[in-house]
Parts: C-alpha cells; structure tokens; sequence
C-alpha cells in the first residue's frame, strides 16, 4: 500500500473535512488511495456518510483504524461494498497496546488477535504497523509482535525500529527484526495470515512470497539468548501460596494471605551492554513456588549457555518467608555454584527494607549478605 495516495480527512486547521469533499478530490485523481487522519469508526455517523459516498466513485481506498472498529460489523461490511479494501492500524495507537509500566496483558493481546481476525472475516484485509524498540520494551516484543501478526491473520504485517528509542541496543534491535520478519514469512506463517480465496488473498500471497524471497537472500537470523529468556518469562505467575509475606518496602504493612489471591510475579528480560549480562526484571510478588518457576523458566532458556545474569529486584514489593527460608536452603548450593554468572541489582535496599519490616531479624542472613553477588 506503499504506492496509494494519501487523502486526510482532517484539514489543515483540524476540523474534519466533509466526505462530499473528500470524495470529489478521489474523484479527481486515478489511482487507490489511503485515508488518514482520522481512525475509520471513531466518529460513527461520519464514516457511514463517507462511506456512502465513497461507493459511488468505484474506486478502490483504505483507511487508517483502531481495533475497536472491529464490533462494528454493519459498518465493516458497508465499507467492503463501497470498496474498502484494507484497515491500516499503528504504529498509533499502539497494536501491541503496551502498558505505561513495558509489561503486557496477554488477555488484551488475545483480544486484540480476535478483533483483527473479525475484520478479516468481514472481507476486509489489514496491515500492522508495529514500532518495536521503545522505551521499556525487553527482549520479548519481537515475539509479542510476530505472535500477533499470525494469530490475527494479518497479510501485511509491517514491523519497524520506533522512532523514539528505549534502552535496547542497535544490534539486539536489528537482529530481533529480522528474526520477526523471517518467522512471519515462513511457508506456514504466510498461508496462515492470507488464506487463498478470493483474488485479494491471493495478492496478499503473492506479495509475501515476494518479501519472503528478498528476506532469504539475506544471512539467516536466529532469536538471541535475550529473546528466548523473555519468551520463556512472558506469562506472568500467580501467588498461590496462603503465608505471611512481608514487604521490600521501608515501613511498609505485612500483608496477609487473605490479601495475596489476586497477586503475581512478572518478570521482564533485555540485555545490558554494560554490565555484559542479560538482565531480569522481578515486579509483584514472589513466594516460593513462584520462585521455583522462575528459576525452572530460567534453566529452560540459558540453561545451556554461558550467559551473566542479573536479576533486578527494583520492582519487587513482597516477598513471603518461605523464599527467605525453605527457597534458600534448597538451593544454597547452587547459588554458590553460580557465582560470578549470577548478580543483583536492588538487593541490598530491598534486604535492608525487609530487615527494618521483621523487625532486625533476617533469615538465612549470611547466605544473602555474601554469597549473593550486587551487580553495579
């Protein structure tokens, strides 16, 4: 959709244009066009009138949208007779629809997948912009992106470094792009995101089949150790286990097991060129089944490998007394077998926080204050 021609539906001052006029400049020039400016669907009323209008042109057109369009089936459907052929979504509003904080909700994100699978089934095609490398995206939003793309059965999916640039480096950027784009133009990726009926699926197919050529003639692109340890990370863990915990924060509450049954422990991973590691990001709550997870979860991903871990304990709020005892007697062993490989960042706040809580007591003390290394 690179070669359409771009029409706004907002005018210069910002007052959205009327569809009559809209129209006779379509009308004016050959060729598809894009309408941007205003996400189809936004202003109901006003994309049914220009719509109507539209259809009497018989002109091929797509328009820039927002997922929410996607419930309103009549007006997808009046879009495909007047001769919509495509919904343009991103990179804004956001796809992916990352939180503030860089987490994500997989539940949106497989509401999201529905939604563009709707507007498939509508006859519409889609095209997804997604700016990857933002501040607070880790490791995992190449996977995030390319698993979106797929589920959502979208032909065009476009993904692209983001303007504003987060804390990930060029090069873990540029290799999780070409791993996304390679995994989203295998055999099977492709005719899962187009299908082969009607002949705009099979240009769809045939312009993947032309992307996939171009992107096999460059060096193949593998997912990096951080891409596969945030993968291995990206689904949160519920706290289940009904003990005290206590918190990381200085003069904070205790907090009961009756107010623990809607906590979880979230963790993010990306690498840090400075301290040469892949780095962990514990946010939530941890017990010592959440804990025995994350350290199976780890093992999976970098298990066989070399790599330095760091985990940063900064977003972490409670902790429960079994990881301070039962957790760290069961693997004191290995702790010490990891040293020099395995690093913290934010322990000793936090450990000064949870002494001040218990009052000046802390279990297994010695093993936490010397055989646990703080990254820099």
């Amino acid at each position: 959709m690179a070669s359409w021609r771009r029409v706004p539906l907002v005018g210069p001052t910002g007052a959205v244009r009327a569809p009559g006029y809209v129209a006779e400049e379509i009308a004016a020039e050959a060729g598809a066009v894009l309408l941007t400016g205003l996400p189809f669907g936004r202003i109901a009323s006003y994309a049914r009138l220009l719509c109507t209008h539209l259809a009497r042109l018989g002109r091929p057109w797509g328009v820039e949208a927002e997922l929410a369009v996607a419930g309103d089936r009549p007006l997808l459907r009046h879009a495909r007779r007047s001769g919509c052929r495509a919904l343009v979504f991103g990179p804004d509003p956001d796809p992916l629809l990352r939180a503030a904080n860089g987490y994500h909700d997989l539940a949106r994100l497989r509401a999201a997948a529905a939604d563009l699978r709707s507007i498939r089934r509508a006859g519409l095609l889609t095209v997804v912009h997604c700016a990857l490398g933002r501040p607070g995206d880790d490791a995992g939003v190449f996977g995030r992106a390319a698993w979106l793309c797929r589920a959502g059965r979208v032909p065009f999916p476009e993904l692209a470094a983001a303007e504003e640039r987060g804390e990930m480096n060029a090069e873990e950027l540029a290799r999780g792009l070409a791993w996304a784009a390679r995994t989203l133009h295998s055999h099977r990726a492709i005719w899962r995101r187009t299908g082969v009926l009607g002949a705009r699926r099979q240009a769809a197919l045939v312009a993947n089949y032309r992307t996939r050529r171009l992107l096999l003639a460059r060096p193949p692109a593998h997912a990096t150790p951080a891409m596969r340890l945030a993968g291995a990370l990206a689904r949160p863990i519920r706290i289940r286990e009904r003990v005290p915990f206590v918190s990381t924060l200085v003069d904070a509450m205790h907090a009961g097991s009756g107010q623990m049954r809607s906590a979880w422990l979230r963790a993010r991973a990306m690498r840090d060129d400075t301290l040469k590691a892949l780095v962990i990001r514990l946010d939530g709550a941890i017990d010592a089944r959440a804990a025995r997870k994350l350290v199976s979860r780890v093992r999976r991903a970098v298990g066989g490998t070399s790599e330095r871990l760091v985990i940063d304990l900064g977003g972490l709020e409670l902790v429960s007394l079994t990881v301070l005892t039962r957790f760290l007697e069961e693997h004191a062993g290995r702790l010490g077998e990891l040293r020099g490989r395995l690093a913290f960042r934010n322990l000793r706040p936090a450990l000064a926080a949870v002494r001040r809580n218990l009052h000046g007591m802390l279990p297994n003390a010695a093993l936490l204050e010397h055989a646990l290394e703080e990254a820099g």
